[in-house]
This record gives structure tokens, sequence and C-alpha cells, in this order.
């Protein structure tokens, strides 16, 4: 019996957790800030010349050179020269003296091997001077063999070009976000619970750490958080959302996992993470993602599972904006609204040091709908509402003209405070002629729904807008910006690429999103109508009357999910004055939003408090001018 109850024991102690299998299934690596492509050159034609290179003591071998270090192997003749000299940190530069690329220039043989970082794994820096790019060099064993280099007898030296390079950029940054250097006070108790990091989650980390301290989160799903655990059957509440977010957050603001010299400190949100990710092809993997992208996948599923007699905790965040088209060559208007979340704010790609700016006027060379003329149209975004809380994003990633991601190390000069009242809407003016409607609708068709902030981050990167608005409603909001990007990097040649979005194609099932477009009938007529018969082409609305409809408010509609169900005339956003403050923002180090790492920042009792996954300080240093999301509160 002792025998078995042992093997047991260590059977269980040896075993692959379900949660580490888990992990296993979604992982890949960390970082993945930097893609190399195969080179062109793999079947590369190599001088017969009988060179032998020994397996250490290499000098460049350029006349009067006999540098020892940063030597670079040309794998068609076999000569060796000096790289580039290139910072590997603050005041310290590597040595070279550029000898291979100018052998380059005089020779034209493309590809070259960082001798240094050849390693008995068979990965090497390749780089490809015609290509301008590191790049993989799927034969290189073969390549270095023809030289009498044997991979597997070697042992890597040197770091890489990208690891010089990653370590100057991101040391500096990192130092800073993190408060390297300074001894930072840890702090205990409720509120200051960290999330231990399972697999680059330090971005959902970071946004459930800065939306616990927003009162409608806190109401909902904390002083919440029994009502909705009773009303879930036991066995569904590891899989229910709005259970497992209850569970979070209360645990995050009890205290009882942020006790001062305990061992079983952090919380562990694998379950959440599965639950609110479900099948998101990003979200649900171990890769690190856009903090940015992240908040509004998840305000989006919140608002989605908040029953209708429920207050929605997002409301306090989401806002309205009012946009204002003006046909220039008439004069004329029109106002339309729509819903935000974030507030993406450009930064200037010159100016070391900026103030945050709020400019939100765009244009558009549009003929008019009046006259014809081509005089163009403007168009200005406002506040329709000032929400409770407001999210700023700070657009820090850029594309470069080679079209990769560049990220703006800038500094912002953001106050404690910030008034926003000259930017709110006024509707109407009374000198103002509107548009007609039809004229309206001509001069800004109606599109497919899309992200809007995805295409106003290819704005940024310097894309055109028609392009920026295809790629976005081409790749929908589960791609993200760089599934957007690289759909208009593989369309560049496409001469139509920058012609305006074509709006969608009549005919067909459309979904019943106004009384209008189902004859007259309400929304919950036309759901109740599709439900009962799902063609809506040949569906005979005129034998279909009021009283065969349940109430909108009573029994379920046959086959829809009743949760999420909202009318729209019960959203009812926060709004009051325009003058905020700062208590939390999320910076990236990095160089690009979906590698590095996140850390949040919030103001707690008059202090910041640094949140680094499951390590929780009182800041001294908050780097508030490297911030990539702002959160703002309406000043009292």
């Amino acid at each position: 019996m002792q025998c078995t109850l042992f093997s047991t024991c260590q059977y269980v102690i040896s075993a692959t957790s379900a949660e580490r299998i888990a992990f296993l299934q979604n992982s890949s690596n960390a970082w993945d800030g930097e893609i190399k492509q195969v080179t062109k050159h793999a079947n590369l034609e190599q001088l017969p010349n009988g060179k032998i290179i020994p397996p250490s003591g290499w000098v460049c071998e350029a006349e009067g050179c006999n540098m020892n270090e940063n030597l670079w192997l040309n794998l068609t003749d076999g000569a060796i020269r000096c790289g580039r000299s290139q910072f590997v940190a603050e005041g310290q530069m590597c040595k070279g003296n550029n000898h291979m690329k100018q052998y380059y220039d005089t020779t034209g043989y493309p590809l070259v091997v960082k001798l240094g970082t050849i390693s008995s794994e068979g990965t090497a820096d390749v780089f490809s001077y015609d290509e301008d790019d590191a790049v993989i060099d799927p034969n290189l064993e073969k390549h270095l063999a023809h030289f009498g280099i044997d991979p597997k007898s070697l042992k890597k030296t040197e770091k890489s070009t990208l690891e010089l390079e990653l370590d100057m950029n991101q040391k500096w940054e990192w130092a800073k976000c993190q408060e390297d250097g300074a001894s930072l006070e840890s702090i205990f108790g409720p509120g200051y619970t960290g999330l231990i990091n399972i697999g680059s989650s330090c971005y959902m980390n970071s946004v459930l750490q800065t939306l616990l301290i927003v009162p409608s989160f806190v109401t909902r799903f904390v002083d919440g958080a029994g009502p909705i655990l009773a009303r879930v059957p036991p066995l569904d509440v590891h899989h229910d959302f709005n259970a497992q977010v209850a569970k979070l957050f209360s645990a995050m603001a009890s205290g009882d996992y942020s006790v001062e010299n305990s061992t079983l400190n952090g919380i562990k949100p694998s379950q959440f993470k599965r639950v609110v990710a479900g099948a998101h092809p990003e979200f649900s993997s171990s890769k690190q993602q856009d903090a940015e992208e992240y908040v509004r996948f998840l305000l989006d599923k919140v608002s989605s599972n908040t029953p209708v007699e429920v207050h929605d905790p997002t409301l306090s965040i989401k806002f309205k904006v009012e946009s204002r088209f003006e046909d220039i060559a008439s004069a004329m208007v029109r106002y339309t609204d729509r819903e935000e979340t974030v507030l993406a704010v450009p930064i200037p790609k010159v100016a070391p040091r900026l103030s945050l700016s709020l400019t939100l006027v765009k244009r558009s060379g549009l003929p008019s709908p009046i006259t014809k003329e081509k005089k163009g149209a403007r168009t200005t975004i406002r506040f329709k509402t000032f929400p409770d809380f407001l999210i700023l994003q700070a657009q820090r990633f850029t594309m470069s003209r080679d079209y990769t991601v560049k990220k703006l190390d800038i500094d912002l000069q953001v106050p404690d405070e910030i008034d926003l009242s000259g930017l709110r809407g006024i509707g109407k003016k009374e000198n103002e002629t509107l548009l007609p409607d039809d004229a309206a609708a001509s001069a800004v068709p109606a599109l497919p729904e899309y992200d809007r902030s995805i295409a106003e981050q290819l704005e940024a990167m310097g894309f055109t807008r028609n392009a920026s608005i295809k790629a976005a409603i081409e790749t929908g909001k589960s791609g993200g910006v760089e599934a957007a990007a690289e759909w208009v990097m593989l369309r560049l040649d496409d001469p139509s690429l920058n012609d305006p979005p074509a709006p969608p194609a009549s005919g067909g099932r459309t979904a019943p999103a106004g009384p209008a477009r189902m004859e007259g009938f309400t929304a919950h007529q036309a759901r109740y109508a599709l439900s009962r018969n799902p063609d809506a082409n040949a569906f005979h609305w005129d034998h279909f009357f009021d009283s065969q409809v349940p109430p909108e408010c009573g029994a379920a509609i046959p086959g829809e999910n009743t949760t999420p169900l909202e009318s729209a005339t019960a959203r009812e956003y926060s709004d009051g004055s325009g003058k905020y403050r700062l208590v939390a923002f999320i910076s990236h180090m990095g160089s690009s939003p979906h590698s590095g790492h996140y850390v949040a920042h919030v103001k707690k009792d008059d202090r910041w408090i640094l949140f680094n996954d499951e390590k929780v300080a009182i800041s001294q240093n908050p780097p508030r001018q490297l911030a990539y999301l702002y959160l703002f509160q309406r000043a009292q």
C-alpha cells in the first residue's frame, strides 16, 4: 500500500500539469520583434580557390587593418573583413572600419557571415548586402564546409548584430520604465496584488491593473462578484465570462494574495485568459500582443456580456465623437456620431520633446456632391461626450521606408491635468446649412464596419487614408495593425490601392441593423422574424404581424443568445466636464507593440504604484514621458 501511494505521489509530482500542457500548445518565442527571410542566395556559387579558414585566430585582411573582432567571412571567396562600427552602450561603440561593405562594393559578392557568431547549433549572423538585411541561409553548413569550417566544432564568442542593436535600443528604455537602479519599496494589501506572467501576458496584466481603479468596474465585478457567482451554476463558473472576470477582480482587490512575507503572493490568471480570449487567434496564444488592441477587445467583451438590466461598466470609458463633414465648394455640412474607446494621438516624427497635442482635424480631396467642383471636403472630429475615464494612445509606432514597424522614442511632456473642454462638439450652428440626405450619402458612401484605430495607426505610418481604411476593412479587428499593414504592403503595386474604398454591394442577406432596412419593423421584430425564417429574401413580411412577436424583454428569441443584447437607446454614456487628471499609464519596452514588455503605473492614495507583473512597489520616478497608453479621470 505504501509503495503504491509513494509511486502515485511520484507520478503526480513528475506529471505535466494541464496548465503547462496548454501553455506549451500555445507557446512560441516571446520575442518576435525580428523576422528574418530566407536569402535569395541560398544556392550561392562559391569560388573554387581552395582557401581554408582556421577555427580561430582570424584578422581583417584589409591592408593595414589587422582587426581581430567584429569580423565577417564572405561566403563567395572566403575573404575576411571587419564590419561597421556601431553603438553597443551609452558612450561605447564596437570596433569596425566597414571593410567588408567596401569589399562588397568592389566585388559584388553579397553574402557574409559573422565569424564569432557561428555556433555548434548551426546558427550564425548572416547578412546579405544586396538584400540589405539580416537573412537566413538554409545552406550555411554547406557554405562553411567549402572553406573547411565545421560549425559543430565552433562556439559562439560574439553577439549578433541584432543582439547588439537590441541591447542598445532597449537598455535605457527598460531601465527607465521598470525604474532599474532605484531602491523600490514593495507594497502589500488590498488593491496591490500582482499578476503572474503566464507567457508574454504582461500586456494583459497591465491593462487589468489599470482597469481596477475604474469605479464602474469595481462596482460590477468586485462589489457585484457575489450576485454574479450566485447566478452561475457551479459547473459553469469555470467557463463563464462574467464569473471569471468577477473572480479575478475580486481576488485582486481583496489583498488575500498580497501579504507581506508570504510565499503565496500573486495571482496566475490562466483560466481568465482562456475564457476571455476564447478562440481569438492572437489573444489566446502565448505571444506578446498590443496592449491598445487588447483593451479594446476586453472592453467590447465586457460590454457584450453585460445583461440589459445591468449598467454596462464600459460606458464610463467609451465615448461618442461628433464628426462634422463640410463640403468646401457649397459650404454645406453634415453631422454624424460614432462610438470610440481609445483616443489615438499622433506623435511628430521629429523634435526630441513635445507636448501632448490633440489636433483632431483631417482633410480629404472629395468632389462636391452639390456643385461637383473638386474643392475637397473637411472632416472635423470633436467630443460628443466626455467619459468619466479617458484612454489616450500615444502612437509611438510608425512605418519606415522599408515598410518595417519602427518605434518613436520621443519624450512626451504629459501634465498632471489636461483640459479638453474646447474640443466638445456643439452640433449644427444656426448659420449652417445641412447637406441633403442623398447628397450626404453620395459624399460619404456607407462603408462596412471597420476598426478605426487600425486605420488611424496605418495613416500615422505613412499610408494613405483610403489604403488604411481598405486594410482595416479587409483584415477585420482580429488581425490587428500588423495584419493590416501586411495587407497594404502586398498590394503596393496595385494602381487602385489608394482609390476610395467601395461601399458594400447591395443584395444578399444583411443584418437587421435598423428599422428602415426591415420595411418599418423594429430591430427586435426583425431579429425574431429572421430566427423563424433565416431566408430574409423569401420571408413574406406582409404576412408578419406585431402580435406574433414576444415582448422584447420577455421570452428569449429561439436560437439567439440574449445575454449580450442591449438596445442602442439604453446606452447612456457618461458625460461631464472636459477637465482630466492623469491616474494611470502603461509603458512599453521594445521595438514592436507585439514584443518586448509592458508595465503599468497606477496612482493610488496620492502615490504612484508600479505593477510589473507579480512585482508591486511604490514608484519613485514614474516615467510618464515614455508611456504608450494613458488613463485620465475626470477632475472633480
